[in-house]
């Protein structure tokens, strides 16, 4: 009985290269190990962030004393010296507003537990309660309430030396991070082969690049934020109007939760110390319109294209954080989201996720299925072939024609070599 003739593949087209279950499972494995160590160990993890990004928002202070001395080691010993005597300065400041607020406490105290009743009252005559009824309520709540503070200061006390020794950390790791700049960098180079090294320094340049403009953009923000609302605050009439101020331009680089904190805390002031309903109201309409502003205007204007996150990634990112590193999770989510993106720009099988990313996401959605529709920039490769690093110039289009000029989604983004 004749055998049948062996199987040929037809002209024009390529053996499939199946997924490796083993790879899958390996990178399962491997990705459980990572974010469980990222939650057990947040305690090192988080410091280590910080001085990250610390040392990058303050290499270009440490490069300007490096030019004027030329000795690293004491650049960063000034520069550290200079960021701290800026950061105690504010720390003071806010030490000795809240330490005059607080000695008012007992008056403050009094003045809304007075507004509450008066508001409460006039709520129950409207629903049917009596005066008596909505006053035993209101002591109830207020007395609940007033047994908190005392496990407040405790707790406060308890994690005071934690918070300490944290910040000694990121000023540690901040320090070794900015003399030891150019060994990490070359060292994260020697991992690539010869013909990736360039595309890798390019890279590193990117998220370096990402990281400066995103910090620094926030502190500008933060300022702007500060001046608008201590300044609305003041023709308000509101009492201690820079605390509250640059309070919630502080608050405000937690994304989504520290803007409704910042002005839920003066809104609570204006009640206890004015007697008009007005103040109360105003108060409202003036962090609402400065955080329209700051949404719609301010930021874009800042930080312009320097994240590249859409809204939907940035919430998930968000969430993430939280869980993992609660709120310093929540404060980091976004710049380490960003800086993700940039890295998977570079790695062919990835692209599509960083567009998936991108704050562009709904006008080149489309490039799904023309630019980035090709065996090669599927995930599959990640589990079945080699994917390596690659210049995101080189690029498919749908005429399946090589571009002459490459184009680089942040073109924006000016990479220099850092000097040795």
């Amino acid at each position: 009985m004749p055998h049948p003739p062996p199987y040929t593949q037809p002209p024009g087209k390529t053996p499939h290269q199946g997924v490796s279950f083993q790879r899958i499972a390996h990178f399962l494995i491997c990705l459980s190990i990572v974010l469980y160590a990222l939650y057990a160990g947040s305690s090192f993890f988080i410091p280590l962030t910080y001085g990250m990004f610390f040392a990058l928002m303050l290499q270009p202070a440490c490069r300007w004393f490096e030019h004027i001395i030329h000795h690293r080691m004491l650049a960063v010993i000034l520069t550290l010296t200079a960021a701290t005597i800026l950061i105690l300065g504010v720390i003071m400041f806010f030490f000795n507003q809240v330490q005059a607020i607080l000695a008012e406490a007992d008056d403050i105290y009094a003045g809304l537990q007075e507004t509450l009743y008066e508001w409460a009252e006039y709520g129950g005559g409207t629903f049917g309660l009596s005066g008596e009824e909505v006053e035993t309520y209101i002591d109830q709540a207020i007395t609940s309430v007033s047994a908190e503070p005392l496990g407040i200061v405790s707790t406060g006390l308890s994690t005071s030396g934690v918070l300490l020794a944290n910040f000694s950390l990121v000023a540690i790791y901040t320090f070794f991070f900015l003399l030891y700049r150019t060994a990490v960098k070359n060292f994260v180079l020697g991992q690539l082969s010869d013909g990736d090294q360039q595309e890798g320094l390019q890279t590193l340049n990117e998220v370096q690049q990402i990281a400066k403009s995103y910090l620094g953009g926030m502190l500008l923000v933060m300022l702007i934020l500060g001046i608008l609302n201590s300044a609305g605050l003041f023709a308000i009439g509101l009492d201690y109007f820079l605390v509250w101020g640059f309070l919630a331009a502080v608050l405000g680089i937690i994304p989504y939760i520290g803007t409704v904190l910042g002005g839920l805390l003066p809104f609570v002031f204006a009640i206890a110390t004015t007697e008009s309903v007005w103040q109360p109201l105003l108060v409202v309409v003036l962090y609402v319109t400065v955080q329209f502003v700051e949404g719609n205007f301010i930021t874009p204007k800042v930080l312009g294209g320097s994240v590249k996150i859409n809204a939907l990634a940035a919430i998930i990112a968000v969430i993430i954080g939280s869980f993992f590193w609660s709120i310093a999770g929540i404060i980091l989510a976004i710049p380490l989201l960003a800086m993700v993106r940039i890295i998977f720009t570079h790695i062919e099988p990835l692209r599509p996720i960083a567009l998936l990313l991108s704050d562009d996401l709904y006008e080149r959605s489309g490039e799904f299925l023309s630019t980035y529709n090709g065996p090669r920039f599927r995930l599959a490769n990640l589990f079945g072939g080699k994917a390596r690093i690659s210049s995101p110039g080189t690029r498919t289009r749908l005429s399946k024609k090589t571009a002459k000029q490459p184009s680089h989604p942040d073109a924006e983004v000016v990479a220099n070599p850092e000097p040795q």
